[in-house]
């Protein structure tokens, strides 16, 4: 998922509180990641040492002035490997020095949201990857 646009500077805002104060919390943007996390759902970030994020993780991290959040899907020796469980594609490695923090939980409408998904999640997001249309659809149905 990604920031809203002309977010370089929430980023830097972003890293700055995560850097300061271990914990910051965002509302999320985008499909990348349905349906884990939906546009408009709050996650909480803590910081957390580069070597202890394991893959399911979710993480927040920058890459070329962009503020995404995706789920951690292995490491390779450029970093760690990342990709929007909505999106057919793999992220470029995360650098130590891009992750801001590991999401801790998610609230959606105010209410805590499972973190790992179910079969039926990932199934789903499986769908959405191959059909934007459908992801369209969900994020339409679900705000209602």
């Amino acid at each position: 998922m990604v920031l809203s646009a002309g977010a370089v500077p929430r980023t830097e805002l972003l890293a700055e509180l995560v850097c300061r104060f271990g914990r910051a919390r965002l509302q999320v943007q985008g499909t990348s990641m349905l349906p884990a996390l939906r546009p408009g759902d709050e996650v909480e970030l803590r910081s957390a040492p580069f070597n202890t994020i394991n893959n399911g993780d979710i993480v927040a991290f920058r890459q070329a002035e962009r503020l995404f959040v995706h789920r951690v899907i292995g490491r390779g020796p450029d970093g760690l490997l990342t990709q929007g469980d909505a999106l057919r594609h793999a992220d470029a490695p995360v650098s130590s020095s891009e992750l801001l923090g590991v999401v801790v939980s998610v609230l959606r409408k105010g209410e805590q949201v499972r973190l790992q998904p179910s079969f039926a999640t990932r199934a789903t997001a499986a769908l959405f990857s191959r059909s934007r249309m459908c992801a369209a659809l969900f994020v339409k149905f679900a705000s209602l």
